[in-house]
């Protein structure tokens, strides 16, 4: 589980995404093309990624394009996370814009879409467009409050950990909740659960710090491996 093929773009593209409500206009044929190609690498493992062109998305300006994270019923919401958020750092390295909605859509319309069986669940949707990114410095928490160390205890344990670290601090979550709690040591880096307002996307948000720190630790050379462990998950790189 959580299994997949990163890529070195994807490091870059977690520095310049921001979440982008107003497009120029729908991404091209060509880059529709290359993200279908995507979507279908992602659709294993209870998850199924898929994109549509048309009604759907509600408050979004500029684009009619989105993407649909179907997940079947018993599936961790971290998968979801993980390979929704594959999607978006692929976008992003393109040239494109995007934004995770939780509820700027009409459920019906997307449900439709999808053919939406008994045993399935979307909990999200993916705005996909061109868009002008300036550069932009999301507000995250600060590093020693999400993981207890500073990034010269970080590094002293070794690169790997501190860039997957680093790295899961950048990612997205609902009302920038940051809804995780990160724990590092000499052999591993853990994404674990906390105490938020805001439950109901926690999962799927963690999912996204999880991704974020394999691509980290991808980048330090190393590839990640997660096992469930008690309050989240750990990985091993």
């Amino acid at each position: 589980m959580f299994e997949l093929k990163l890529e070195k773009s994807w490091y870059d593209a977690m520095h310049k995404r921001s979440s982008v409500r107003k497009y120029t206009g729908a991404p091209d044929k060509e880059q529709l093309d290359r993200l279908g190609v995507l979507c279908r690498k992602l659709s294993w493992q209870g998850i199924t990624v898929r994109m549509f062109k048309g009604p759907g998305l509600k408050g979004i300006k500029g684009t009619d394009v989105y993407a649909v994270v179907v997940a079947k019923k018993g599936t961790p919401m971290e998968l979801e996370g993980f390979m929704g958020e594959a999607l978006v750092l692929e976008a992003t390295a393109m040239g494109l814009g995007t934004c995770w909605l939780g509820a700027m859509y009409y459920p019906e319309i997307i449900n439709r879409n999808v053919n939406l069986q008994s045993d399935e669940v979307v909990h999200c949707v993916i705005s996909l467009g061109k868009c002008d990114m300036p550069a932009f410095a999301p507000k995250r928490k600060d590093v020693v409050k999400l993981c207890g160390k500073t990034e010269e205890e970080l590094a002293a344990l070794g690169v790997w950990q501190k860039e997957a670290v680093l790295a899961a601090r950048l990612a997205p979550s609902a009302v920038n909740q940051q809804p995780w709690k990160i724990e590092a040591d000499k052999t591993s880096v853990s994404i674990l659960e906390t105490s938020v307002l805001l439950k109901k996307y926690a999962p799927l948000d963690r999912g996204i710090a999880m991704l974020h720190a394999a691509v980290g630790a991808y980048h330090a050379g190393r590839e990640a491996v997660w096992k469930k462990v008690d309050g989240g998950y750990q990985m091993r790189a």
